[in-house]
């Protein structure tokens, strides 16, 4: 069984970092109820219906060179803690909305980071702790509409109607996948949404593979309309 991967996009620019060690636990906060996803050893999730906005935290290891070789870290994520660090505080300072993505688990939200302190920084290693909240836009009605007396459309179907205008600007196209791509960063661009990333995938499948998370620079996709 492959472990999970905890992965943070910049949702403006699609940049994205993933955990090169991933954390044991991470906790989910919704209105003073707990809930504890064992990630290294993911079993039946569940989300109870009904919640506010939820808040992800955990502790964790920004690994240095020292720990390359010890089999736990994943060379391929791997980036110098200072580069780590430097890239989680501006996120941070800058208020970006990131999606929070751990495989394996229910957990995949759009989130800002709430709290990241570096809490022991060692020869070639730090450990830190974080936390995030979970990111929702704030639907804002004027009078008319929140009664339904207007005809151009709630705000909340506006969205939607762009979405579909892009989707159907992209229909029939390609794209070929530049470094740096993710399916999030290419569907928000064609498909005015990020959150239907998987609509590319799975017309994608065989060109892709099996991991929507792993694409190629030079990838062909097809855009569906």
């Amino acid at each position: 069984m492959l472990p999970e991967i905890v992965y943070l996009t910049q949702l403006d620019t699609g940049t994205r970092i993933a955990l090169p060690l991933t954390p044991e636990k991470v906790s989910d906060k919704r209105e003073g109820n707990f809930i504890s996803y064992n990630i290294l050893n993911v079993g039946e999730v569940k989300i109870p219906n009904g919640e506010k906005l939820a808040q992800f935290s955990w502790n964790g290891i920004l690994p240095g060179v020292s720990m390359l070789g010890m089999g736990i870290v994943s060379l391929f994520d791997w980036k110098p803690p200072r580069v780590m660090i430097g890239i989680l505080d501006g996120w941070k300072k800058n208020r970006k909305k990131l999606r929070l993505l751990v495989t394996g688990t229910a957990i995949n939200h759009d989130v800002y980071i709430q709290n990241f302190t570096v809490t022991h920084e060692y020869f070639d290693r730090a450990e830190y702790s974080i936390s995030f909240v979970q990111a929702k836009d704030i639907l804002i009605k004027t009078t008319d509409e929140a009664d339904g007396k207007t005809d151009g459309g709630s705000l909340d179907e506006r969205p939607a109607s762009a979405a579909a205008a892009a989707s159907t600007q992209a229909t029939g196209k390609t794209y070929t996948v530049k470094p740096g791509d993710t399916l999030w960063s290419i569907s928000k661009k064609y498909l005015g949404n990020g959150s239907r990333y998987s609509e590319i995938y799975n017309s994608n499948k065989a060109v892709i593979g099996s991991n929507p998370n792993l694409i190629k620079p030079g990838q062909v996709l097809t855009i569906p309309g």
